[in-house]
């Protein structure tokens, strides 16, 4: 990773196209943690969440959820209310994995809404995608996806692409990806930051000096959330479920129910054994990526753009074996995520009881015309359907 970064300029918007699994999240949950800090440096981290992907989808007019069953557009205002607060005199930086998945004539759009190329810088991060294959399956397993990885892997590099393998080299050609960008923006303000696998501080070095930071200023923050991988019998119990499920679900039952209070909860509270089988990319599949990572390695050194760290990373072979799908799922597992889904359910029927008690204490006492009425009514109700 390069020592010596030259920072956007003030005044001036970086908006970093998150490729998904490229450790992101990490990045967002160190910023939104440092957002007062950062003002004091003259950085701007606009909102009050994580991410900004409501502000993204809103101004992409991109549906968010299951196409067939759930999604919608997100209202203009939360656009609007992130161009207001991107007009600030220090350097701004917006960040989000949807700015992945939007068509050319859109990304145009967008950074003519921040202020045009002369004020906005793009930076792409990127990994090899051997690592980002296992990772972008199970993100797929919490939106819903029943396909086993192997076949998943087939669909995905087979030469007559399904509308589904269209959108996802759409988001992981990344010689494309950024190119895009650079395209729009110009390649002296388009940024290619190349993640190494292992190296947990490189992508926090980078906007430290993109955002003209103290270094260890976003690395040193702790980190609050859990966002590691599921394991093999996590995966398997988590794709039968999505089998059992589907059809049943709107794509809002299906986050609340199963995305957030099972799955998040079994990520975030179980500690796997130290031998409980990890997902590992098949043999053939390894070579696959390891061919495609060499010819992103190759592109995005030759597209001219600022290149931060060593695009032959992208090339790394990913950890390859047998693949294993267990035919009995671990008890761990599955009660760790059932127990989630319970919880959820327990705090909604709270939230209703006390909804009701509410609504009764404010109610006014029924008079007596009133109970007689009820009581006749009940009784009139009762004669018609013994008749």
């Amino acid at each position: 990773m390069e020592s010596t970064i030259t920072p956007i300029g003030k005044g001036e918007v970086l908006l970093h196209v998150g490729l998904h699994k490229t450790g992101t999240t990490a990045l967002q949950v160190a910023l939104a943690d440092a957002r007062g800090a950062l003002e004091d440096h003259g950085v701007r981290y606009p909102g009050k969440g994580l991410y900004h992907h409501k502000a993204i989808l809103a101004g992409a007019d991109r549906p968010y959820g299951w196409r067939e069953n759930g999604a919608r557009i997100t209202p203009k205002k939360h656009w609007k209310k992130m161009l207001k607060e991107a007009d600030f005199e220090g350097r701004t930086i917006i960040s989000s994995e949807f700015l992945d998945d939007i068509s050319p004539e859109v990304c145009a759009r967008v950074v003519d809404d921040l202020g045009g190329r002369q004020r906005v810088s793009v930076v792409v991060t990127l990994r090899s995608i051997g690592a980002i294959l296992p990772s972008a399956w199970q993100q797929g397993l919490k939106a819903g996806v029943t396909t086993p990885y192997n076949s998943w892997l087939k669909v995905m590099f087979d030469e007559d692409p399904t509308p589904r393998a269209e959108r996802f080299w759409f988001r992981h050609d990344q010689v494309e990806q950024v190119k895009r960008w650079a395209d729009i923006v110009g390649a002296d303000r388009t940024y290619a930051v190349v993640i190494p696998d292992g190296d947990r501080t490189a992508i926090f070095t980078a906007f430290e000096g993109l955002l003209g930071l103290p270094g260890g200023f976003l690395a040193n923050r702790e980190q609050i959330i859990q966002n590691r991988s599921m394991t093999t019998p996590e995966a398997e119990f988590v794709r039968r479920l999505n089998k059992e499920l589907a059809g049943q679900m709107s794509w809002d039952e299906y986050t609340v129910m199963v995305r957030r209070a099972m799955i998040l909860n079994m990520v975030e509270k179980r500690r796997p054994a130290a031998d409980e089988p990890r997902i590992q990319t098949p043999q053939w599949a390894a070579d696959k990526a390891e061919e495609y990572g060499q010819r992103f390695a190759k592109g995005i050194a030759e597209l001219g753009v600022q290149v931060v760290g060593d695009p032959a990373d992208l090339a790394l072979r990913p950890r390859s074996g047998d693949l294993d799908r267990p035919d009995v799922v671990s008890i761990d597992a599955a009660v760790a995520g059932t127990a989630g889904l319970v919880l959820e359910a327990l705090t909604e029927r709270r939230a209703l009881e006390e909804k009701v008690k509410s609504a009764a204490a404010e109610a006014p006492a029924p008079t007596r015309r009133s109970r007689w009425t009820a009581r006749g009514a009940a009784r009139a109700l009762k004669r018609g359907f013994s008749k």
